[in-house]
């Protein structure tokens, strides 16, 4: 900046510079040639000089008055030697003499060389001036851009907490300040979450690999007093449940990194008709035909684990409600105890399960409700936990925008859904949940959402 500011003031004095000396040149020149203007008057026998405020006697004959003036040939150059000025004599009158001529000549050239080193002088001092508020100017502005790069410098994955210094004043390196430090909160928040996924999600699976292993540790050390029926039934149950838990973490891992590029035009009141007809005290309440962008399979599984753990609590009754407009509304009621108001927004963190539902006969691993939030935020849309109109429990709310909605083959919706269940089947929510096994269906398309139910691992026939 400093650089470009000085070669700008230099290149703009430069140019005012030049015309300066042009125009000095001009004046100069045309002095030296009125000081050294001479004027004679002259008879046919000789030339008088006429002198101002000398009387000079009037010829009796007929005589012509001539002038003699010296323009000298000056140059810019500051440097000139003075001595060598070329010039010339103009004018009818008599000619001086060329010492007389030349020193005439010096003198203009000298004067020149000393108003142009002068204005050098000047136009190099304030080009040194521009040069130096720039620089100072510079330094003072970028002074927190260095400071911030210097904080965050040191920021690494041990220090999270440190933020960049922000300016008071209100200007844009402000702005940028406060932008990083947002950014870092985020990438702090980011970071935590990832540690205490990890911390949670170890204690999760070492409970299970810890009951079954001490489970066949201890049939093996006394095999003749080991029921061994009852010992495989309980390694079976440790197995559903770690397949359970990292199903779950997969699907959230899956959520958290893909995007939801690829939407088809889900009929959500046919999802929650066909999801409630698996659940035996669940009353439904819906609109007609309430069509949403998205996925089939994620929505299906929204509302699953909203059903599950609302008959995990419920005493005797669970609605479900869906409302279409210009966004679907789904309520999930249940008539249970009810979440205090101070953790309806914890128990959609990930692990997180209150007290009541701690048991592993009862409680899961505490990552439905988050798996039911993040799908229902991919959908662009918001699930919370408010009051039970009616009922002494609480109730989850869903709203997913619906949309533009767009027309479908009835073949790809029934090759669809045939999808849903094997994806359901293949993540454990129908088996643990409910016990038996689907119907075949056939073999599901190839556009289906396989990514999400395998990962890397491709099906063969796909």
């Amino acid at each position: 900046m400093t650089v470009l500011a000085t070669v700008f003031t230099g290149v703009l004095i430069g140019l005012a510079g030049v015309l300066m000396l042009v125009s000095q040149r001009q004046e100069i020149a045309v002095q030296t040639a009125d000081n050294s203007r001479v004027h004679f008057m002259c008879s046919t026998r000789s030339c008088v000089e006429l002198l101002r405020h000398a009387p000079v006697a009037t010829p009796a004959m007929s005589v012509r008055y001539a002038s003699t003036e010296v323009r000298p040939a000056l140059s810019l150059w500051p440097f000139t030697d003075a001595t060598g000025t070329r010039f010339e004599q103009a004018g009818d009158g008599p000619r001086r003499e060329q010492d007389e001529a030349l020193a005439i000549a010096a003198d203009a050239q000298e004067r020149l060389n000393s108003a142009t080193l002068a204005l050098l002088g000047v136009l190099a001092s304030i080009t040194a001036l521009v040069s130096v508020t720039v620089l100072a100017a510079a330094n003072r502005v970028l002074r927190p851009v260095e400071a911030m790069r210097a904080e965050v410098a040191e920021i690494n994955e041990h220090n999270l907490t440190r933020r960049v210094p922000v300016p008071s004043s209100d200007n844009e390196i402000a702005r940028l300040g406060a932008t990083l430090n947002e950014t870092l909160d985020r990438v702090h928040h980011a970071v935590e979450d990832t540690r205490r996924f990890v911390a949670d999600a170890s204690h999760e699976l070492r409970s299970p690999l810890a009951a079954l292993r001490a489970e066949l540790e201890i049939a093996l050390q006394h095999p003749h007093m080991a029921d061994w029926p009852t010992v495989v039934k309980a390694a079976l149950e440790d197995a559903e449940r770690l397949q359970e838990l990292t199903t779950d973490l997969l699907l959230l891992a899956r959520l958290d990194a893909d995007a939801l590029d690829r939407q088809d035009t889900v009929d959500l009141t046919a999802v929650v008709q066909r999801e409630v007809a698996r659940r035996a005290m669940v009353t439904l309440e819906a609109d007609d035909q309430v069509l949403v962008p998205g996925r089939r399979a994620q929505l299906s599984r929204l509302l699953g684990n909203l059903l599950d753990n609302a008959e995990r609590h419920a005493g005797t009754e669970v609605v479900v409600r869906l409302r279409g407009g210009t966004s679907a509304t789904l309520e999930v009621i249940d008539d249970g105890p009810g979440i205090p108001e101070a953790d309806r927004d914890r128990v959609f963190d990930r692990f997180t399960r209150l007290d009541e539902a701690r048991t592993r006969a009862a409680g899961g691993a505490g990552l439905g409700l988050a798996i039911a939030r993040r799908i229902a935020t991919r959908h662009q849309g918001t699930l919370e936990a408010t009051d039970a109109d009616g009922f002494r429990g609480i109730r989850f709310v869903a709203t997913i925008p619906t949309g533009i909605p767009q027309p479908r083959k009835a073949t790809s919706l029934a090759q669809q859904r045939a999808g849903d269940e094997v994806w359901q089947f293949l993540n454990g929510s129908i088996v643990p949940t409910h016990g038996h096994i689907p119907e075949p269906r056939p073999a599901p398309a190839p556009d289906l959402d396989w990514g999400l139910i395998f990962g890397e691992h491709q099906p063969a026939h796909a």
